[in-house]
């Protein structure tokens, strides 16, 4: 499928001939202080899986072994190395090997769970690898928590569920369970968008556009994918993509914009706020809640300079879900709630 219209993303649908990508695995990042960073990690809710001396891995308490692999920067500045996501069959990895300008396979690091791996880049140049045969952790039956004393069920003002127990809860990292999505700017929206919709599963969720006062041309400027799984609900967004504003450094095709984990629920996320707060992170936004996937979110700034955000109550969607279409407001089209959106965004 090509592009019909300059500036418009065209009518997306899954088909059998696209490889298909099961899900987001994980983030790869490297960072100037790797032992600052690890602190804050912890800080943040993940837990260390292994580490070497120039290697973290992290992880959630979902199945994959690991969510995070952050590395000590050769140069002394960060650097975000794209995300992993998991084929969904051995042929749709071997589907991946033959796109133009794939990598020679390669073992995917046995701390995020082995197997093999093959790497490729979008036309602005970020980073995408394609797992097969990755070793998973059992799935969770519940939650890890380190801020829940006792937990009993939501009262509402109908429904009372919770009779004769209480709330208890303690202030302490918001436990991640997974990688929900990340995100970037490019200066090749188009291209980008065609890469990932015409050979993988991708298929956006919602579309926002610009509208040039003068001549009335539509320009979409962000959008927000998911990996189409059928009839099964997926997360609302894996992967969004933003094009570069107007004043954007062209020398750099791309700039990674932030990175999201899942956490279990409100209450969790908001004493994982606090406990952050009192380690002296300063954080960027939130909390509040988002528009595009409703997620309730909050923004930090890591040590490195990267964005980074905890969610809970996200939306899934399927194939019954058309794409929407809206124009962008500006800051106000990424939330409903929650204090004002800095000036300068969030963007790492």
């Amino acid at each position: 499928m090509t592009q019909t219209l300059p500036g418009r993303i065209p009518p997306v649908f899954n088909s059998p001939d696209k490889i298909q990508l099961a899900r987001l695995s994980y983030v790869h990042a490297s960072h100037p202080d790797l032992d600052t960073f690890s602190t804050f990690a912890l800080d943040f809710g993940f837990v260390i899986e292994s580490k070497d001396a120039d290697n973290l891995y992290l992880r959630g308490y979902g199945r994959d072994k690991c969510c995070y692999v952050a590395t000590r920067s050769q140069d002394g500045e960060k650097h975000f190395h794209g995300a992993a996501y998991l084929a969904k069959t051995e042929s749709d990895f071997r589907k991946t090997c033959q796109l133009p300008g794939a990598s020679p396979v390669s073992e995917n690091p046995p701390a995020c769970g082995g197997g093999s791996r093959v790497t490729l880049s979008s036309p602005s140049g970020t980073v995408m690898h394609v797992v097969w045969g990755a070793e998973e952790r059992p799935a969770p039956v519940k939650p890890e928590s380190s801020t829940e004393i006792h937990k009993g069920g939501f009262n509402t003002a109908l429904q009372k569920t919770r009779k004769g127990e209480f709330q208890r809860f303690k202030l302490g990292p918001a436990m991640v369970h997974k990688l929900g999505h990340y995100g970037y700017i490019t200066t090749m929206f188009d291209e980008d968008v065609a890469f990932y919709t015409q050979n993988f599963n991708f298929v956006p969720s919602d579309v926002l556009y610009e509208t040039d006062e003068s001549s009335g041309t539509e320009t979409d400027a962000l959008t927000f994918m998911h990996l189409d799984q059928g009839a099964e609900y997926s997360d609302h967004h894996t992967l969004f993509l933003n094009r570069a504003p107007p004043g954007f450094d062209t020398s750099v095709r791309n700039r990674m914009h932030h990175c999201s984990f899942e956490v279990e629920d409100f209450d969790t996320q908001l004493l994982g706020h606090e406990y952050l707060l009192t380690r002296g992170y300063t954080p960027i936004w939130g909390v509040g809640r988002h528009i595009y996937g409703s997620q309730i979110f909050d923004y930090w700034r890591d040590p490195s300079g990267f964005a980074i955000e905890h969610y809970a109550d996200g939306d899934l969607v399927n194939a019954e879900n058309p794409t929407g279409r809206e124009k962008s407001d500006g800051p106000a089209s990424m939330y409903i709630w929650g204090p004002v959106r800095p000036a300068g965004g969030v963007a790492s």
